[in-house]
Order: structure tokens, then C-alpha cells, then sequence
């Protein structure tokens, strides 16, 4: 690992400034993630400006129309244990606290999961070409390439899956994303949030040179909602999902009247399943209509010749948030 400055900032407009007046500059929360990458010399950054010691940015809070923020720096222990969170998002909860293990949990943080890197080992090994950084082809894609994780939408150029659980969920909420810079704050709408991959661009995020995560802000709902999330995965514990599915849905009493679904790990950003959400509007939400959802979200799927099992998979990870969303209510 390159030798590196490590400054700690005493809130979100001074970790901004520092980043906007400092060459070479990357923000840290937890470090799960990104001292991965430095251990490997993915990156190599002269100055980490640490959120460690940012005020306000660990905090989950109900605000005055109801609407919830989440600090960037709450770690996922947090949202898998926190009361508010346990009873106004519980897919939220859920998510973080099937996250890796106990010890990661309590480190990993909501902006941290957000703004992490592909897991893909081309990516993750320097000795590996690879187009996010800067190579001229995406080497999966290649005859004998390592397929198994990879996406199956969007995946043309960049056969990469994106590893956060708590996207989709956020996703499903519609969340917002708070982001500051040295000029101010802005709130970027969930979807709008990431970037397709590109040569040389190794963040899946839009943010700009110089800005930082804050916090999320998760919107007040004024009528009954029904939520689930569910993941698959090799391993019960310690492991990023092959697929993640969470789910939103309102009713007139009996048939679903709006839907948000969205996965995670079948693409190279988070992906909302626009073809499901149409499927179940208008359904009584039970397994035959999300079987019709699932059929409908894989009809466009371009899976490579070793991910074609995660169409199988995003349909069952679907049908399970769906029930769950059926149980919970």
C-alpha cells in the first residue's frame, strides 16, 4: 500500500472543502472497501479525508413531515438495530443486517455500501486489464473469462454486478441521495444517482470531483405500504448476494395500485424493474402475478454464458420479496 496523509474533518462542508482543495484526495468512512482496493493499488491516493470524526453524519432521525435521514457514516449494525429503522423500514433493516458479518457491519457504512466498487476480481487485481480502469475491453466478457458473478443487464460493455444491498432497498423507498460539495448541499433522486460503465471510470456513482455523501433521505408515505426484500447467495453469511430483489407496493384493498422494484447484483448500477412494476398493477399480488413479473423483468436479460442460472434466480428473488411484502402486511 502506498504511504497516504489522513485528516479528519469535523463535519460534511469541511471534509468538501478538503477534498476540493487537495490533489489526489479520496473520502473515507469505514474503510471496508477502500482499503481493499489500496492493499491491492487500485488506488493510490495522497490524502484520505476521513468522515470518522464528522458530526451529525451518524445519525438516523425522523424529520418534521416524516420523512427519515440517514447519516452517511451510521454503520449497517446501526440500520439492522436501530428502533426507528426496525419499524418504518424494515427492508432496510433486514438488508444491512444480513450484510458480511457482525465485525463488517459494525464498521461498513450506508455511504460506503453506496459509493463501493465493483467486486469483480478483474477490477480488484491491478495485474488484470479491465475497461473501468482504463483497459480497452472488459476481460469477463472474454472466451474463458470468470462469468459466474457477473451482470446480465446492461452488461454490452462492462459485464460487472453492483454488490450493494442496501441499493435496491433505497431504490424501493425512493430515496434521495444528500451530497455536498464545497459550494453547497444537493439532493440527487435515487435513480439518477449512477453512472453506466465507462473506460476509465471506475466509480458507479455521478458524483462530481469534490463532492461527498451526507446522508439519505428516505420520503413520508401517507398510505399503507407493503415492502419485502429478499437475497440469494452461496453462503448464509460473509458473502455478497448473486441476486437481491426489494419491493414496494400500495393497494386499493385488494389490487396493487403503484409498484417499485428494483435489483441488485444483476447489473453494472442497481436496477429498477420498470417491466415488473407494470406487470403487477392492476393484479391481486400473489405468486402467479409475480411469477408474470419475473417473466416480463428476464425477457430482456443478456446473460453471459456463465451467468444464465441468475435469470432463474432473479425470478425466484423476486417472488420471495413479493411474499415477503404479502407476509409482513
Amino acid at each position: 500500500m502506498k504511504a497516504f496523509r489522513f485528516v479528519r474533518p469535523s463535519n460534511g462542508r469541511e471534509a468538501a472543502d478538503l477534498l476540493a482543495s487537495t490533489k489526489n484526495a479520496l473520502v473515507h468512512a469505514g474503510g471496508v472497501d477502500l482499503l481493499d482496493r489500496m492493499k491491492e493499488r487500485v488506488d493510490e491516493p495522497d490524502v484520505l479525508v476521513s468522515l470518522c470524526d464528522a458530526k451529525g453524519l451518524d445519525q438516523i432521525r425522523v424529520e418534521e413531515d416524516g420523512g427519515i435521514w440517514i447519516g452517511a457514516r451510521v454503520t449497517l449494525a446501526q440500520l439492522a438495530d436501530e428502533a426507528t429503522c426496525r419499524r418504518f423500514l424494515p427492508t432496510l433493516s433486514e438488508a444491512a443486517g444480513l450484510a458480511a458479518s457482525p465485525q463488517l457491519r459494525h464498521r461498513a457504512t450506508v455511504g460506503g455500501n453506496l459509493a463501493q466498487h465493483t467486486r469483480c476480481g478483474y477490477y480488484r487485481h491491478a495485474s488484470f486489464p479491465c475497461l473501468k480502469r482504463g483497459g480497452d475491453s472488459c476481460p469477463v466478457r472474454a472466451e474463458g473469462g470468470v462469468q459466474d458473478t457477473a451482470g446480465i443487464f446492461g452488461n454490452r460493455d462492462c459485464a460487472s454486478a453492483h454488490p450493494s444491498s442496501l441499493a435496491p432497498v433505497f431504490g424501493s423507498l425512493d430515496a434521495e441521495i444528500v451530497v455536498r460539495d464545497a459550494k453547497g448541499e444537493r439532493l440527487v433522486p435515487f435513480a439518477g444517482f449512477w453512472a453506466n460503465p465507462a473506460k476509465g471510470r471506475a466509480s458507479d456513482t455521478r458524483l462530481r470531483p469534490g463532492e461527498v455523501i451526507e446522508g439519505v433521505r428516505i420520503p413520508p408515505r401517507d398510505t399503507k405500504q407493503f415492502v419485502g426484500y429478499a437475497e440469494i447467495r452461496q453462503k448464509k453469511a460473509f458473502d455478497w448476494a448473486l441476486v437481491s430483489c426489494a419491493v414496494r407496493y400500495e393497494t386499493d384493498g385488494e389490487k396493487v395500485t403503484s409498484a417499485s422494484v428494483w435489483f441488485g447484483s444483476l447489473a453494472p448500477v442497481p436496477m429498477r424493474s420498470v417491466a415488473a412494476e407494470e406487470a403487477l398493477v392492476g393484479t391481486v399480488c400473489s405468486d402467479k402475478s409475480a411469477a408474470e413479473a419475473g417473466a416480463r423483468t428476464m425477457a430482456s436479460a443478456t446473460p453471459l454464458a456463465g451467468s444464465k442460472y441468475k435469470v432463474a434466480l432473479g425470478k425466484v428473488a423476486l417472488k420471495r420479496a413479493l411474499a415477503a411484502a404479502r407476509e409482513r402486511a
